[in-house]
């Protein structure tokens, strides 16, 4: 059941971080929202959305392979606290769009 868990989570992690790039691509190019991580603010959406899908495949093999292999149950805590964060961050999102859709 431990597995499981981990498992869901960090897929979960993966999924909401890509959600976050899709968002935040299109709430750049609607000029609805500005990227506030200052490494990527340099960056044309089209990159910036590369990019966080990019790190949600790595993010995906970091955690599944390597983490619950290495940290099995020590993972669980973070993975929560991570999901929890992005949840946080895709409900901001959709605040930022709800005007923009009515």
């Amino acid at each position: 059941m431990g597995w499981a868990i981990l498992s869901v989570l960090a897929f979960l992690i993966v999924v909401l971080n890509a959600v976050d790039g899709v968002l935040t691509y299109i709430g750049l190019k609607t000029s609805q929202i500005e990227e506030l991580n200052p490494m990527l603010s340099i960056l044309q959406p089209e990159s910036i959305l590369f990019v966080k899908l990019l790190l949600s495949g790595l993010l995906w093999y970091v955690i599944y392979k390597k983490g619950l292999l290495r940290f099995g149950r020590k993972l669980l805590l973070l993975l929560w606290i991570v999901v929890v964060i992005y949840t946080g961050v895709i409900i901001l999102h959709l605040f930022w769009f709800i005007p923009f859709l009515f």
